[in-house]
């Protein structure tokens, strides 16, 4: 929840506060932001300007008042449980922003907790009345040498009054406008105090309230976090189970061709093994051959026919342009597409001469001459 100060007009107005200028007042807010404070305000008009200038929203402000300094933090009473926790973090940071000047911090939540009586008296600072007092009657008579005196009894009638002194035609001092007075003031103070409790049982109140919101946001966001973790689990686990499904079908698939390719095998041995006996062709069709001598890649048909096979130009020909002997001479038979880089290529060695390289049109027809040939390997 932290927010940003970086406003340069907060600097400003906070330094013409704390350097004397006329600038007494400043309040800050969000302007509909989550964390950004700006400046919205500020006047030479002291508390009532600054009361004057609050709103229903999360506020802060900063205030001089004889050379004193207050820190306000105002949440209307119209805010959020969420906003007003995240009011209670903010005005720490607001607070340690202006921690070198205020010596007191309210809290408020009307601009009724913000009167005169209330700020003066946390600041203590006497009531705000710079008329000079009179004294009283009783200490102007002191001063002046008199005393107040009781009325003198009269003679019998008849007898001529006797003359006052000016000690006795004084009359007594009324005291009660005094007495009124200290009572008022009295009065005035015990207000103060009770508004003073009043204010800080809300404030108490308020920072139990959004400590509760607080440890409800931190114990739904543990829930969700807790969830959030078991779906991610269980979406780990259906992945590992679906990659497992996936590579033992591969694997499955994967010896299923095996065996059907060994299969095959076995039946093509079988069958040139007949053919052999019979004296049949075993295989034929088109290759392409390099080798015996020959070092450019020439298209022939072949046939191959016992333990020889036999290269012809083209079909029609009766007579073959060479012959291959197969019989107890062939060493090896391997891939060559490495080797040449073509496709269904391959190797046959021999023992008594260089090798010849083959590739074939397609797969099966390479699978099909290695197969026969490999029949031939001792």
């Amino acid at each position: 929840m932290s927010c940003d100060l970086s406003d340069p007009a907060i600097s400003q107005a906070y330094e013409e506060i704390v350097s004397g200028q006329a600038t007494n007042w400043l309040i800050l807010g969000y302007h509909d932001t989550r964390d950004k404070i700006s400046l919205y305000s500020k006047g030479t008009g002291g508390l009532d300007e600054l009361r004057q200038n609050l709103k229903e929203e999360v506020l802060y402000g900063f205030l001089r008042i004889e050379n004193r300094f207050v820190l306000l933090t105002y949440v209307s009473e119209q805010v959020s449980g969420v906003r007003r926790a995240r009011a209670l973090v903010h005005g720490r940071a607001v607070g340690a922003q202006f921690k070198q000047a205020h010596q007191i911090q309210i809290s408020a939540s009307t601009p009724g907790d913000l009167s005169e009586a209330n700020v003066r008296n946390r600041l203590k600072l006497g009531a705000n009345d710079d008329r000079p007092s009179s004294p009283s009657p009783r200490n102007q008579n002191l001063r002046q040498g008199t005393l107040p005196s009781s009325p003198k009894q009269q003679g019998p009638p008849g007898t001529p009054p006797t003359p006052k002194s000016p000690i006795e035609n004084e009359k007594e001092p009324d005291y009660s406008a005094e007495i009124a007075s200290q009572e008022t003031y009295k009065g005035t103070g015990e207000d103060s105090e009770r508004q003073t409790r009043e204010r800080m049982e809300r404030e108490a109140a308020q920072r139990r309230d959004a400590e509760k919101i607080a440890q409800e946001v931190a114990r739904r966001r543990a829930l969700e976090d807790a969830e959030r973790r078991k779906q991610d689990t269980l979406l780990n686990q259906k992945k590992e189970k679906a990659v497992a499904e996936a590579k033992a079908k591969s694997e499955a698939e994967k010896k299923a061709r095996e065996e059907a390719e060994k299969r095959r095998n076995e039946e093509l041995k079988s069958q040139f093994a007949e053919l052999e006996k019979s004296g049949k062709v075993l295989l034929d069709g088109y290759i392409t051959v390099q080798g015996g001598g020959v070092y450019f890649w020439k298209r022939r048909y072949f046939e191959l026919r016992g333990q020889t096979l036999y290269l012809f130009r083209d079909p029609t020909d009766k007579l073959p342009i060479s012959k291959i002997d197969l019989n107890n001479d062939v060493a090896a038979v391997s891939d060559a597409q490495s080797e040449v880089l073509i496709l269904n290529s391959f190797k046959v060695d021999f023992r008594s001469t260089e090798p010849y390289y083959f590739f074939s049109d397609d797969r099966k027809t390479k699978e099909s001459f290695v197969q026969a040939i490999a029949r031939y390997v001792k």
